[in-house]
């Protein structure tokens, strides 16, 4: 657990290197202010998965790819409800 984008951006760094970890929960806050990060992440690495959430009482728009288009873009299978 981290209390600022500057803990979590360490963190995130520690983490990718280590195979355990498929998928990383965070927040909109968090993940936005590390976007730069996360993208090269997600473009440089298979895992983790890294999915955003909005914190407990928070009604932000998170600005990341739907937890579908993680799916689709990571096992290049398309999730499709109907």
């Amino acid at each position: 657990m981290v209390n600022n984008p500057e803990e979590a951006k360490q963190h995130l760094q520690e983490l990718i290197e280590k195979p355990e970890y498929t998928i990383l929960i965070t927040t909109d806050y968090i993940a936005n202010k590390n976007r730069a990060l996360i993208n090269e992440i997600i473009e440089e690495h298979e895992f983790p998965i890294i999915i955003s959430i909005p914190a407990l009482g928070d009604s932000s728009q998170p600005i990341t790819d739907t937890i579908t288009e993680l799916i689709r873009r990571k096992t290049g299978i398309e999730l499709k409800s109907e």
